[in-house]
Order: C-alpha cells, then sequence, then structure tokens
C-alpha cells in the first residue's frame, strides 16, 4: 500500500461480513467515517471527479454530440436537397422561356404562317430545340395534329392533353413537370418509349416517362390563329443532366474520406435517373425509395430526411415532391451523401475529447489527494502542540512550517500566540493602569469640548452636560441638570426619545434646529445624536453646536451663489440654444455630413449620413479615413465604388493651389473655387446613388468634412426619361414605317382599285394611330404639367357621369351595349366632368377592346372606405382574356400593353392617362383579375359630404 493510501484511517470494523449487513448499517458506518475523519473526506472529495463527474461528462457529451452531429448532417441534406429543386426549377423556367421566344420567333412564325414544307419545318425546329437544350419541339395546330416536329414525328398524329398544352391553347405560355405514358411520349417523339423505358429491379418495365414540358401560343395571324409550341426535357435516364446536377451539389473532394454524393430523380416512387457511384460503378435506376420516405413526400406531401441503406452503404439522404401543373405529386427529387465518414469523424473527436478529460482528471485527483496527505499531517503537528500546552508545557511550539502558505501562517500566529501567554498577566494590569488614564483624559476632553455635549436619561432628564452646553443654553451646571431636553429643543419629545433608545446603537443622526436660552433669546443650532449603552442603562448623547454665525455666512454665499448661477444659467441657455440649432440643422438636413479631427479620423456623422448608409455612430466614430474608406467601398457596387478620401484631398489641394497661383485683382473679393464632386452606387441598406463633396477647414477640432447627397432620384429620373423617349420614338416609328413603305409601294407599282383602297386604308388607320399616340401624349404631358390646374372641380353625380359616357359611346359591331346597375342613391363626388367622362371611356373601350370573344360589359356602383373616409366607386367588367399578376402590376406604365400578339390595337396610353386623372381626384384605381376569365377596373373618388 503506498504513503499516501495508509494515512487514511481504516472503516470502522465488524463482527460479521459486509455482505451481510444490512443497507441502513453500511449508510450509517459511511456517516461515521464521512464525519469522524477529515482524511477520509480528502480522499473521497480526490475520487469523485474520476469516478462519478468523468462518466457522467462523457455520456452528456455523447448524447448532445450525436444529437448535433445527426442535426448538422440534417440541416446539410435540407441544403442540398433544396439546392437541387432549384436547378430543376431553374431548367424548368428556363425551358419555358426558350420555348416562349420561339414561339415569337420571326422566322418561325413566318414558316407556320406561310404553310412552309414540313421538311422545312422539321428542320428549323430539330435546329432550335438543340439551340435551346431541348429534347424536342412540336408544333401543332388546335385540336392537337402535329405541324412539325423536331424528332421526326409522324404528320397528322396527335399530341395528348396536359395541362401545360390547355394553358398553350388559351394563350397562356407555362411549364410544369408531367407524367405520360409509352403512347402518349410516341406524340412527342418515336425514340421516347424505347429511351423511357427503366427495368425494375424486382422484375417487370417502368414504361411511363418524366417530362419538364413547355407550351405557348404563337402570335395570332391571318392564316393560322391557333398553333401552340410545346417543348421539353425527356427526364427518364437522363444521365447528363443528373451528373451534372450531382457534380454541383457534391463537387469531386468536397466530401471527407473522398466520399460520392448520390442525386436521383423519380417517377412517384421508382428511380429513373441516378447519378452514377464512381466507388461502386453502378446506378441505382429502377429501384424503389425506401416506403417510409414515398408514404412521406407524395402521400403527405412533406420533405423527408434520414439513412437509407443504398448498396449497401448507409446514406443520410432527403427527397422532395415534384408537382405538376395541377398541383399533383407526380415524382421526387432525392439527394444524398455516405454517412460514415461523419460518424468517424463525430466518435474520433469524441474519444480524443473523453481521453484528454480522464487525464486531466486523473492528474487532478492525484494532486488533491497529496495536498490532502499533507495537510492533515500539518493539523496533526498543530494538534499535538496544542495537547503540549493543554498538560502544561508553555515552551511547546509548532516549529518552522513546511510551507508558507494559509496553515504555515496559521502555524506560526499559533506561535505567536503561545508566547504572548505568557505577558497576559502583565499586559492586562498595564491595561488597567491605561484605562484609568484614559478616564481622566477623556472627563479632561469632556470638559474643554468647545461645542456642548448633554447625555440625556430614557425620560428626557439631563443626566451629564459639559460647561460649554450650559454656556450656550444661558445657565450653570447646576440649572441644566434639573431640565428636560424639550424645555430648549422642541424637536426632541418623550416618543422621539423612546425610538430612539429602542433602536440599535452604531446609527447616528444629525439635523438642524432652533434652540431656546433660559432668557427666551433663540440662536440656530446644529445637533448630532447618537445613543450610547453603559453597564445596563441606555443614553442619548447630543452633541450641540451654536451655528448663528455660520447661517449668516451662508445666507450671504447663497446670495452670491444665486447670482452666479444666474449667470451660468444664461450662458449655458445661449451655448445650449446654439447647439441645438445646429443639432437641428444637422438631423433635418436631407444631406449627410461626417467630419474628421485633426488626426484625419471620423468625429462626427450626422443622422441623414446614417440612413444613407445603414452604418452605425458607435462604429464610426474613431475611425481613420482608410478604415471609413474601405467600409464604403465595401458596401458599393464594383463598377462604381466610393472614391478615396485622399484621393478627394488631393483634388481639392490642386484646385486650391490652382486657384492661389492664377492672377486675382488687388480689390474685389477672389472666385469660390469649384467643387470637386464624385458620384458612387451604394448596394446597402438598398440601392442608391450617391454624390460627394469634401471641404477642407483649420479649426483646431475639425480638419475636414464630407457631403454626401442622394442622387438616386435625379439619376432615375434622368434614365425614365431617357426610356420614355426611346419607347415614345419606337412607337410612333410603328405606324410611321407603315404609312412610308405603303405609300412607296403605290409610287413604285401599280395595283387594282380594290388593293389600293386597301392600302389608303391602311394608311389611313396607322395615320389614326398616330394622331391618337401624338394626342394622348400631349394629353398626359398636359395633365403632368398643370397638376390639375385646368380641371373645373365641381359636385358631380357619379351616374349622371356615366349616363353622358354610355349615351356617346357606340359598342363594337355586333355587341351589346355595357349592362348598367342600378343605384338609387346618388353618389355626389367633387370633380371635373369632362375629364371624369374621360377617364370612364377609356375604361369602356378597354373593356370590349380586351375581350375580343365576345361577352357582356358590366357597370355597377361599388360603396367603401378609405383611411377613415367614405368613398364611391364605378365598377367596369369584362369577361375577355384577362391578365397575369405580372401584367397588372405594370398596367398603368406608359405603352404598356397587357396583349403581346398586336392584334389589339392600341398605345398603351390609356391607363396612364386614367391613372394621372384619378390621382389628381384624390382617388385610386384598383384592378382585379383573372388570366381567360376577365377584368374589373374600379375607379374610386372621395364621397362629397
Amino acid at each position: 500500500m503506498s504513503p499516501m493510501i495508509s494515512q487514511f484511517p481504516p472503516l470502522p470494523s465488524a463482527a460479521v461480513p459486509a455482505q451481510a449487513l444490512p443497507a441502513a448499517s453500511r449508510l450509517q458506518r459511511w456517516r461515521q467515517a464521512w464525519n469522524g475523519s477529515l482524511r477520509f473526506r480528502l480522499l473521497v472529495l480526490g475520487l469523485l471527479p474520476l469516478l462519478v463527474a468523468f462518466p457522467l461528462v462523457i455520456g452528456v457529451l455523447v448524447w448532445v454530440g450525436g444529437e448535433r452531429a445527426d442535426s448538422l448532417l440534417s440541416s446539410n441534406v435540407r441544403s442540398s436537397l433544396s439546392a437541387a429543386r432549384n436547378y430543376l426549377d431553374q431548367m424548368r423556367t428556363q425551358s419555358g422561356a426558350r420555348v416562349s421566344q420561339l414561339a415569337r420567333s420571326e422566322r418561325l412564325v413566318q414558316l407556320v404562317d406561310s404553310g412552309a414544307p414540313r421538311r422545312e419545318l422539321d428542320s428549323y425546329l430539330r435546329t432550335a430545340a438543340e439551340g435551346a437544350g431541348l429534347d424536342f419541339l412540336v408544333a401543332a395546330a388546335a385540336g392537337g395534329e402535329v405541324i412539325g416536329a423536331s424528332t421526326g414525328v409522324a404528320p397528322g398524329q396527335r399530341i395528348p392533353e396536359s395541362w401545360v398544352i390547355r394553358q398553350a391553347r388559351i394563350g397562356v405560355a407555362n411549364t410544369a413537370y408531367e407524367r405520360f405514358d409509352a403512347a402518349q411520349l410516341a406524340a412527342f417523339s418515336p425514340a421516347f418509349p424505347e429511351q423511357a423505358r427503366v427495368a425494375l429491379q424486382g422484375g417487370g418495365l417502368e414504361t411511363r416517362a418524366l417530362l419538364i414540358t413547355a407550351g405557348a401560343h404563337f402570335p395570332l395571324s391571318v392564316r393560322m390563329n391557333d398553333v401552340i409550341l410545346v417543348g421539353g426535357i425527356l427526364l427518364n435516364r437522363n444521365f447528363p443532366l443528373i451528373e451534372h446536377l450531382r457534380e454541383v451539389l457534391f463537387p469531386v473532394g468536397s466530401l471527407p474520406d473522398d466520399a460520392e454524393g448520390m442525386a436521383s430523380l423519380h417517377l412517384e416512387g421508382t428511380s429513373i435517373a441516378t447519378s452514377r457511384q464512381r466507388l461502386q460503378g453502378q446506378r441505382a435506376v429502377g429501384e424503389a425509395a425506401a416506403a417510409r420516405a414515398v408514404a412521406r413526400v407524395l402521400r403527405d406531401g412533406d420533405d423527408w430526411v434520414g439513412l437509407l441503406d443504398v448498396g449497401g452503404t448507409t446514406y443520410m439522404a432527403g427527397y422532395e415532391a415534384l408537382e405538376d401543373g395541377e398541383g399533383r405529386r407526380i415524382g421526387m427529387i432525392g439527394t444524398g451523401f455516405p454517412e460514415a465518414p461523419y460518424a468517424r469523424m463525430t466518435w474520433l473527436l469524441l474519444g480524443l475529447t473523453a481521453l484528454l478529460l480522464a487525464a486531466t482528471m486523473l492528474v487532478l485527483s492525484l494532486l488533491f489527494l497529496r495536498a490532502g496527505r499533507e495537510l492533515t499531517q500539518r493539523l496533526d503537528r498543530v494538534a499535538g502542540t496544542m495537547s503540549q500546552v493543554r498538560r502544561g508545557d508553555r515552551s511547546a511550539r509548532v516549529g518552522r512550517p513546511l510551507r508558507d502558505d494559509e496553515l504555515g501562517r496559521l502555524s506560526q500566529h499559533f506561535d505567536v500566540l503561545l508566547e504572548t501567554i505568557e505577558a497576559q498577566d502583565a499586559r492586562q494590569r498595564e491595561a488597567q493602569q491605561a484605562i484609568a488614564d484614559e478616564a481622566l483624559r477623556r472627563r479632561a476632553l469632556f470638559e474643554a469640548e468647545r461645542d456642548g455635549v448633554v447625555i440625556l436619561e430614557a425620560d428626557g432628564r439631563v443626566f451629564e452636560a459639559n460647561p460649554m452646553a450650559a454656556q450656550m443654553l444661558g445657565c450653570d451646571a447646576t440649572q441644566l441638570l434639573a431640565r428636560r431636553v424639550w424645555d430648549w429643543d422642541a424637536t426632541l419629545d418623550a416618543d422621539r426619545l423612546a425610538e430612539l433608545l429602542a433602536a440599535p446603537e452604531g446609527g447616528g443622526q444629525l439635523y438642524e434646529t432652533e434652540h431656546r436660552r433660559a432668557d427666551g433669546s433663540r440662536y440656530a443650532a446644529e445637533v448630532a445624536l447618537s445613543v450610547a449603552t453603559w453597564g445596563e442603562r441606555r443614553f442619548v448623547v447630543l452633541l450641540q453646536r451654536d451655528i448663528s454665525e455660520r447661517k449668516a455666512v451662508e445666507a450671504e454665499l447663497a446670495q452670491y451663489r444665486s447670482e452666479l448661477e444666474r449667470l451660468v444659467e444664461l450662458r449655458t441657455r445661449e451655448l445650449h440654444e446654439r447647439s441645438e440649432q445646429l443639432d437641428a440643422i444637422f438631423a433635418l438636413s436631407p444631406d449627410g455630413f461626417v467630419s474628421f479631427d485633426a488626426e484625419r479620423q471620423v468625429r462626427f456623422a450626422n443622422r441623414a449620413f446614417l440612413r444613407l448608409t445603414g452604418l452605425d455612430a458607435a462604429t464610426l466614430l474613431g475611425m481613420d479615413e482608410a478604415a471609413f474608406t474601405a467600409r464604403l467601398q465595401a458596401a458599393c457596387r464594383d463598377a462604381a465604388p466610393f472614391p478615396p478620401v485622399a484621393q478627394l484631398r488631393a483634388e481639392r489641394q490642386r484646385l486650391a493651389d490652382r486657384g492661389s497661383s492664377s492672377f486675382l485683382p488687388e480689390e474685389g473679393a477672389p472666385a469660390p473655387l469649384p467643387e470637386p464632386r464624385r458620384s458612387f452606387e451604394l448596394l446597402q441598406p438598398r440601392p442608391r446613388v450617391v454624390e460627394v463633396g469634401l471641404r477642407l477647414a483649420q479649426a483646431d477640432n475639425v480638419s475636414q468634412v464630407l457631403y454626401f447627397r442622394d442622387i438616386t432620384h435625379e439619376t432615375e429620373v434622368d434614365r425614365m426619361k431617357s426610356e420614355f423617349l426611346s419607347t415614345a420614338a419606337h412607337e410612333l416609328r410603328t405606324p410611321m414605317t407603315s404609312i412610308y413603305g405603303f405609300v412607296k409601294l403605290l409610287r413604285m407599282r401599280e395595283f387594282t382599285p380594290e388593293r389600293r383602297n386597301d392600302l389608303l386604308s391602311t394608311i389611313a388607320q396607322q395615320s389614326e394611330l398616330m394622331i391618337t399616340i401624338i394626342n394622348q401624349l400631349l394629353d398626359l404631358a398636359r395633365i403632368e404639367a398643370r397638376r390639375g390646374q385646368d380641371f373645373r372641380f365641381e359636385p358631380l353625380a357619379l351616374q349622371d357621369v356615366v349616363a353622358a359616357v354610355l349615351a356617346g359611346y357606340a359598342p363594337p359591331a355586333g355587341r351589346e351595349p355595357p349592362c348598367l346597375a342600378e343605384c338609387p342613391q346618388p353618389l355626389q363626388v367633387r370633380g371635373d366632368r369632362q375629364k371624369l367622362q374621360q377617364a370612364l371611356l377609356n375604361i369602356v373601350a378597354n373593356a370590349y377592346k380586351y375581350s375580343p370573344a365576345g361577352g357582356p360589359v358590366e357597370i355597377h356602383y361599388r360603396l367603401g372606405e378609405s383611411h377613415g373616409q367614405d368613398c364611391w366607386g364605378v365598377a367596369v367588367r369584362d369577361h375577355g382574356i384577362g391578365m397575369t399578376e405580372e401584367q397588372r402590376s405594370h398596367v398603368c406604365e406608359r405603352f404598356y400593353r397587357a396583349d403581346a400578339s398586336g392584334n389589339i390595337p392600341g398605345t398603351g396610353l390609356g391607363m396612364s392617362i386614367v391613372k394621372e386623372i384619378v390621382d389628381l381626384h384624390q382617388g385610386e384605381v384598383e384592378i382585379a383579375s383573372t388570366p381567360g376569365e376577365g377584368s374589373e377596373v374600379t375607379l374610386w373618388f372621395p364621397a362629397l359630404t
């Protein structure tokens, strides 16, 4: 047994074996050992971290670390799954955009419209499909008969019905994931049934296929007015696509231990395209996904993440549903990566942590046990010395300590205590003499004290007082002993004395009062009150001081202080007002200001600059100009960065030097120097165009000032002006080109009277269109320039305005007049009758124009409220082509037309004029529309009460 362990006492012995002892007896023995031995307690405490804390910490570490590792792996799978879905959705969106562009391409429209030979149309479609990255392109008539195809589909074959094709037939371009059987696939390509066939792992074949299909309607033409273009990508066995997706998600070397990621596409629960596993050299095509994953994704519509066994390897995998255009879940996309490398890394880290923790706890336990043994030995030495002293050996000492620590100092103090015991009697006698001398000295001080000292008994009578107290109260000591405290101090009464005597000692009170002398005169006094105990009696001690002279001096000082405070307050108010003025100027200024001190560090930045840049004042203050430049450049667009402050200062200095070297007349002030200004573009907190300038200062605390001005609006106005001029020129050039072309044809060739009349009619129509565009532009410019100054506002009834519009409007040939709902209540508004009729007429004309297939046009009135004010509205509803949400958001923009085919005439300015007129009447334009179902436009105006 080691010497360290042998120092600890054995547990109490027993007459029976330990196994036979009851549990209560064993617990009693352990309690006795714990309470009776410091050595035993130190041993238990030394081994406790190693035997109890270590397993507990390791268990918690394994549990928490495992949970955290699983959470990180799940998050990684969800991230890769989201990236894969985004990649596939981007392919779908690009396919739709390419098919829409091809449907509007001039060459393809010309081939379809002119009835070109089938081989020429097929050749163009094949070239277009290869250029667009599509597996097929098919042009079909309204009934589904194939007109041309890039894949050699037989003439007259019908394409299958699907959501995308139905949308394309009604003029809505769209794209979606769709599922087709083998017979339907042959309508897109004769080779698709064989390419899409997937052999199932359990036997059998999967002949259905998953495609990305996109459809668009050709622009309406004279010959063929209902032709659609369908194109897409076959996903079954599309290994180049799935391999590229895997490389995007899991580049080689990105996973630990050279592990490989996995990506897959599933038709319902069967894999139809899976990335090749480089290390296993196989593809898991035709395998069925886990039943729990299929149920979670395809049945419940939720994502699934978990562990899967793929080819004998455990993968952390995830699946997400693929939905067709009608919201049906028809397939899945999946990603995953091997779980083993991450598990090995996790257990390696946990093992190293546990080993390091165990070694640390073992070393700490050994050090603690060794220190405990030394501690008990030194305590035994002190205890032995105390035993010798108790037996009468006053010369016994602990001796020189082993260490200069707390126990060593305790041993030294104990030796010093023993040495002082021998001289204790002599010191006591000396102390008694000192106490007697102190009493005499204190008595002398009490008598000579210049403040009055009065000691009171519990009933308020004077127990003792010094001569100064009697002198202050105008009596002798004998007379004072016969008085009570309230005879000269009205603030102290019997109840107050009782409270003081009941309070604990040590507290004191100081207050000012007024004392009454024996002759009735009064003086200001300061009293210090405390409680003292002598023997078993408690007294109240009063220290009284005459402060009459001090009060007079304080009054005079108060007068001087009041005058000084008034002057200080006046000057402070002046400075505060000036500071508030400057703060208000900087706070209310729309421009940003930043000042730098003599060391060219940021000293001040106003709120406008902080709002402009989104920076924090605490971060900016104290920043040097280089760090300031880098901070702003990091928030700028690379093509338009913030210019360095040093460069701005150098430009300013060059201008100053050039101005000082130029000739100036002796009389008159010099011309101001031009200020160098530079612009840059901020991306954060939101895109802005900012102009910055610099001025130099000569003040002690300001060396230079940067000022920033937001010129985003001016820049945007310039851009909008250029864009408007370009669009207006384009819109005017279109009819002008037609007029010029037809006039040139009339001059160059002879035509039959009928053809000549047709050309002249077209010239007249294009001329009327140009005149309409110019008149609407003039109306729009006049409205914007005058902002309603030429409007003649008067009280009107909306019913009268609607009646005037309907009386002067002739519906197109073959169309019924608008259906007007009755409204018995007069809807009074304030407005310009002519302008309101113009706006309503544009809305009614648009309702007929954009419902070429017919259908009623309905007008009704609406009652509403906006910002607490009643509003009246006129709603015009049609059952025409309708608009998408994107089209509806741009419908009031100039030259914007919801019909991109060009078959519906118009200038694209009518709704812009309506919006300006309604805005000048403090109203609102509300538009509700559904593609293929029609639109409803409501003009709201404040009610006139």
